[in-house]
């Protein structure tokens, strides 16, 4: 991640295409994840509603199950937060590296668990039961993943720029639509740059893309189709140790 000193940086083109390559993999996990269990891993509105059914159903254990797996959603949150804040705090050098390396970590955990033969990809979700731990295992930690990364970036941006749902993000675009298309159109309430609502149609497009290309792929290579996902995350993590370790040698010059 590149850090962004004020709201207006976020919008910078050197750090949207960051964000797009963001949105791009947060859809190319999520439909992975489908691929795999049935079940979106990038946003977790499903799930309360997935819970609720199978509790009607007396299928308590199941639906405690599931009202689980958004929970690690939430503490990739937690751990993200508590990383960059305690950074932020100290030196004013929020470690993002940290987070994203934790993150290429994760992608290749699920990784080496899919290719241990540990979950099929060819049974349905909830049909063998000798896979259905690890496939909970799965879906749990590639929810903390996408947790961990909507969390960094959205951080990093000051709120601005979510990558692994859609709903708020289509909703921004619908609203600032016609002032888009239309510059002479101004907004009463929601005032913002034409370039924002750009961007946002971007993100949905990007992240649409991966979701695409990893239906294409992921039938053919399986968990190997991760590799794609590991590879963009690699490229972030270096590039967030790069860019932490160039400012530390810059910070030390002008103390010396």
């Amino acid at each position: 991640m590149i850090h962004c000193d004020n709201v207006a940086d976020v919008y910078k083109k050197d750090k949207m295409l960051l964000w797009l390559l963001s949105a791009f993999k947060a859809g190319f996990i999520n439909s992975a994840g489908f691929l795999i269990t049935g079940k979106f891993v990038s946003h977790v509105t499903g799930f309360g509603t997935q819970a609720g059914i199978a509790m009607g159903h007396s299928d308590y254990l199941f639906g405690a199950e599931l009202i689980l797996v958004p929970a690690f959603f939430i503490l990739g949150g937690v751990v993200t937060s508590l990383v960059l804040e305690t950074g932020a705090r100290k030196n004013n050098r929020p470690s993002y590296y940290l987070v994203q390396g934790f993150i290429t970590t994760l992608i290749a955990v699920v990784i080496l668990i899919g290719e241990s033969g540990l979950v099929s990809t060819t049974e349905q979700f909830d049909v063998d039961n000798r896979y259905q731990f690890m496939e909970f295992a799965v879906i749990a930690l590639l929810c903390f993943i996408c947790g961990l990364k909507n969390s960094l970036v959205t951080w990093t941006t000051f709120g601005k720029i979510r990558v692994t749902h859609l709903t708020g993000l289509s909703t921004d675009i619908g609203l600032h639509l016609v002032a888009t298309l239309f510059p002479k159109y101004k907004n009463v309430r929601l005032k913002e740059s034409r370039d924002i609502n750009i961007h946002r149609i971007f993100t949905l497009c990007f992240f649409s893309i991966g979701a695409f290309i990893s239906a294409l792929v992921f039938p053919y290579m399986g968990f190997k189709a991760f590799y794609i996902a590991l590879g963009i995350s690699m490229f972030m993590t270096i590039l967030s140790f790069y860019i932490r370790k160039t400012e530390v040698i810059s910070g030390s010059k002008a103390h010396g």
